[in-house]
């Protein structure tokens, strides 16, 4: 998965003292484009030397490399670096440079959405010893915020339910039932919830798999999760929110799928095929 950097390690703990250096790995974002070289799904983001002078905010450190967020509204000029949609990252190269790039645009989402206080308007500044926000004003606190959402996999016998997100140009069918856990909600109940929600359907023996960061949403933490049906298959579509879902064979799996290698959803499916399920 995307977070898989190993040997590497991502350091992400706040660091008040750290410098910009030449060296350093710069990142700007245009909303969901990415100052970067992209060429034959090697990715290369800039240094602050290629950038310059600006406003620098650390961001965290991969190894030894140190990645700051260029915090210009206005679209900047480098030799050799042109705008990408942030989506590059998931087919890019090396996995390190795109794990940080949407690592990045999680925390550039953040400090985008918190550049005023949410409490009474004031304009925040940074805390000087931590990664928060603080209202000069009333006091408030703004910490990054994490979403957990889970991603289910839900299997009857040798199939598996697979489906096609709805006003998702190029979506294609290989995802799972997935949604964001709601106030007052264990994650298990959310499974249960979503399941019912898009497909119609009663789910039973609910088993944890593992979890995934997930950057692109500004926030989320994916967990992954197995279930079984509960009586009916038969499905009965949410079509606001998917335009398919359909019993998939593990056989036809087998002819049809390439686990991709960067997401708990590809993973979990993969994990079907194999027959460890």
């Amino acid at each position: 998965m995307i977070q898989d950097i190993a040997p590497k390690h991502l350091y992400n703990h706040y660091e008040s003292a750290a410098k910009p250096e030449p060296q350093s790995a710069a990142v700007h974002l245009l909303g969901k484009r990415l100052l970067c070289a992209y060429n034959g799904g090697e990715l290369r983001l800039p240094t602050v030397a290629e950038l310059g002078e600006g406003e620098y905010t650390y961001l965290f450190r991969i190894d030894e490399t140190a990645y700051f967020l260029r915090r210009d509204g206005a679209e900047l000029a480098a030799e050799g670096f042109a705008y990408e949609d942030i989506g590059v990252w998931r087919g890019a190269h090396p996995r390190q440079t795109a794990f940080a790039a949407v690592t990045a645009f999680h925390l550039a989402s953040w400090y985008a959405e918190n550049r005023y206080c949410g409490k009474c308007g004031a304009e925040n500044v940074h805390d000087g010893a931590e990664r928060m926000m603080r209202c000069p004003v009333c006091g408030h606190m703004a910490f990054p915020k994490i979403m957990p959402s889970v991603i289910v996999a839900v299997t009857h016998g040798d199939r598996l339910l697979l489906t096609r997100y709805a006003n998702r140009p190029g979506s294609t069918r290989f995802a799972l039932v997935a949604g964001f856990t709601e106030i007052g909600e264990t994650a298990e109940q959310t499974v249960e919830r979503e399941v019912m929600e898009e497909v119609g359907l009663r789910v039973k023996n609910i088993r944890y798999y593992k979890s995934q960061p997930w950057g692109i949403s500004a926030g989320g933490l994916l967990l992954g999760f197995w279930c079984e049906v509960d009586g009916d298959d038969d499905i009965t579509l949410d079509r606001a929110e998917l335009s398919e879902a359909a019993w998939v064979s593990r056989e036809e799996l087998r002819q049809t799928y390439t686990d991709p290698g960067v997401a708990l959803t590809g993973e979990m499916i993969a994990e079907f095929i194999k027959g460890n399920i």
